[in-house]
């Protein structure tokens, strides 16, 4: 509904012929003052009021609109303030001379949004079980130590991050990996993508980084899009290639040693001295050892991470809470070697931790509480069944058509297939009965990939259910 007074107003001081309508919409909820602001603004722009115009007075305006001179006063002063009017004592208001505007066009982007499609199962290999996760207690568990600690942390701006959570996450290193460390090595973060973007900034754009092949291309592509000059080095049955390395004259190296993403394979102790050796080489060398999710293993004793063989603090070691909590509670954190650390002092100081201190105090909270810790032993139990599950389903749909693969260790594992189909055929078919499976060939860069079809299966976000339900629909699809 329009305001009852559709009220005729003469912009140049009097009510009168070739008056211009203003109305006031109740429905909108937006002050009356702001309407009247945004509608003199427009005219402004659009040059129905000219420059060195005089605007009718407040006490003028107020009557006719029958409204208060302080609600006129309110629109004037906001234009006053954006330099759209000028005052002259004891005369009134006046449209600033020498305003020009671009007339108004209607941009629009030149990319269509694309729906994502929507799978009845998907075998992504970067979620978890939203069924199993402590709801009721993480977020008990937050809400009284925001109530506690929020108060006394609020102004906190340290660019590592809150010192009290990267004393928890040392103590969770050298508990659960045997990497001992200071807190304050340990640099936190928002993500794999704000990890990359920093240690970018402190190596250098200058710097040569190689990254394994086949990997989590992601990885690659934003030390690419930061600046840094990337290359890839195929796979032997030990790892990464050192030859591979030395060609391309790296001075970095981006490494999965722990569980190979997405192989599965383990980097045996012969190489990774190999690997610590050429880090030793020369100063500006490091290694990034991103141990995605060394959190998961099933069979045998936990691998120990590279870092705790680095005796000359080259290994830059990374991990994160994704695969523990959530990949969207975006927290990472990565331990520098002490001679970056000092760069990152000098040069970092004026960076503030991308993580909101909000989700630093629940996630420092929720380890304290031993929450996390029993969170994790039941993820590994859970998941432990899941692919116990999803191999036994595999090879009673497919028996000795396929070979799987990393098995081990981790959130997912290769599927090797005996079959006349490639691999592309595979992923169309699936796809057709409403079912994502994720080529090998995806992860591969730069090297053709002309081995046997090989899938990528992720299964932690999956329902035993669904793992029956799904494995049989796949067998339909590829072996009518």
């Amino acid at each position: 509904m329009f305001y009852k007074h559709s009220v005729l107003i003469n912009l140049r001081g009097s009510v009168g012929e070739n008056m211009i309508t203003f109305y006031y919409d109740k429905s909108k909820r937006i002050p009356m003052y702001e309407q009247l602001y945004q509608y003199l603004k427009n005219a402004i722009e659009q040059n129905e009021l000219k420059p060195n115009e005089k605007l009718p007075s407040k006490r003028q305006l107020a009557q006719h609109l029958q409204i208060s001179e302080t609600t006129i006063e309110s629109a004037y002063m906001q234009l006053l303030a954006e330099g759209y009017i000028r005052s002259k004592p004891r005369v009134g208001y006046f449209v600033l001379e020498n305003l020009v505007f671009p007339k108004r066009r209607n941009h629009q982007p030149d990319f269509v949004h694309k729906e994502k499609d929507m799978y009845r199962y998907d075998f992504k290999t970067n979620m978890v079980d939203v069924e199993t996760f402590p709801y009721y207690k993480f977020t008990k568990i937050g809400r009284d130590a925001l109530l506690d600690r929020l108060k006394d942390t609020i102004n906190e701006t340290d660019h590592f991050g809150l010192y009290s959570l990267r004393e928890k996450i040392a103590d969770i290193l050298f508990a659960f990996r045997g990497i001992e460390v200071s807190p304050d090595q340990i640099v936190v973060g928002s993500g794999s993508e704000h990890m990359i973007s920093l240690l970018v900034l402190l190596l250098g754009r200058d710097c040569r980084i190689i990254t394994e092949e086949p990997s989590y291309v992601k990885n690659a592509v934003l030390y690419q899009k930061y600046g840094a000059k990337v290359d890839v080095s195929p796979l032997d049955d030990y790892g990464i290639q050192l030859d591979s390395v030395r060609n391309f004259s790296a001075n970095v190296v981006h490494v999965t040693p722990s569980h190979q993403f997405p192989t599965g394979r383990i980097t045996p102790i012969s190489r990774r001295v190999e690997l610590l050796h050429w880090a030793n080489e020369e100063a500006n060398r490091y290694i990034v050892e991103d141990d995605y999710d060394s959190e998961f293993r099933f069979s045998g004793n936990p691998i120990p991470a590279l870092k705790v063989l680095d005796n000359d603090d080259k290994v830059i070691y990374m991990n994160s809470f994704s695969k523990s909590i959530s990949p969207g509670f975006r927290v990472s954190f990565m331990v520098l070697p002490v001679a970056l650390l000092k760069r990152y002092h000098h040069s970092f100081s004026y960076f503030s931790c991308s993580v909101p201190i909000t989700t630093q105090i629940i996630l420092e909270s929720f380890i304290v509480s031993g929450e996390f810790e029993k969170h994790l032993n039941r993820m590994k139990i859970n998941y432990k069944n899941k692919r116990d599950e999803m191999i036994r389903v595999l090879e009673a749909s497919f028996g000795s058509m396929i070979q799987i693969k990393g098995m081990d260790a981790g959130l997912h594992f290769l599927v090797e297939f005996d079959t006349k189909q490639d691999e592309e055929t595979l992923v169309q078919k699936a796809k057709s009965f409403g079912i994502r499976v994720y080529g090998l060939s995806e992860y591969y860069q730069k090297q053709p990939y002309h081995q046997k079809p090989t899938l990528v299966f992720g299964y932690s976000h999956l329902s035993i259910d669904d793992i029956n339900q799904a494995i049989p629909m796949l067998k339909k699809a590829w072996f009518l």
